[in-house]
């Protein structure tokens, strides 16, 4: 469901204008890369627990605050952040595919954690 939420939302954005500058309270591109590979990698070690959705989201919530404590990163700036670049697709395409070519290479060289 997250998958067909953001492809969805991809696509509404791209009617956005030319890229711009990055502002300095948005994340970094490298840094989100980093960050988003954490969550995907937390999102599918909770799936396979097959848990209760109210105790999967629970762990889930306590995976990605351990995230965001490790990188340094508050959920609101993420959250700012990731809203920033959802809306541009050119930026988003270019850290998702860092972030699948990083996760297809951990999973080949056995090392999703």
């Amino acid at each position: 469901m997250k998958k067909f939420f953001l492809v969805l939302l991809l696509a509404i954005a791209s009617c956005k204008g030319p890229a711009e500058e990055i502002p300095e309270d948005i994340l970094p591109k490298e840094k989100m890369v980093q960050i988003l590979i954490r969550i995907h990698i937390a999102e599918a070690a909770v799936g396979v627990k097959n848990l209760p959705s109210d105790s999967a989201s629970k762990l889930y919530k306590s995976y990605q605050n351990e995230i965001f404590k490790e990188e340094a990163v508050g959920d609101s700036a993420y959250a700012k952040s990731y809203s920033y670049y959802v809306v541009r697709p050119e930026l988003m395409d270019k850290i998702y595919g860092a972030v699948v070519d990083s996760l297809s290479l951990r999973e080949a060289r056995g090392k999703l954690n």
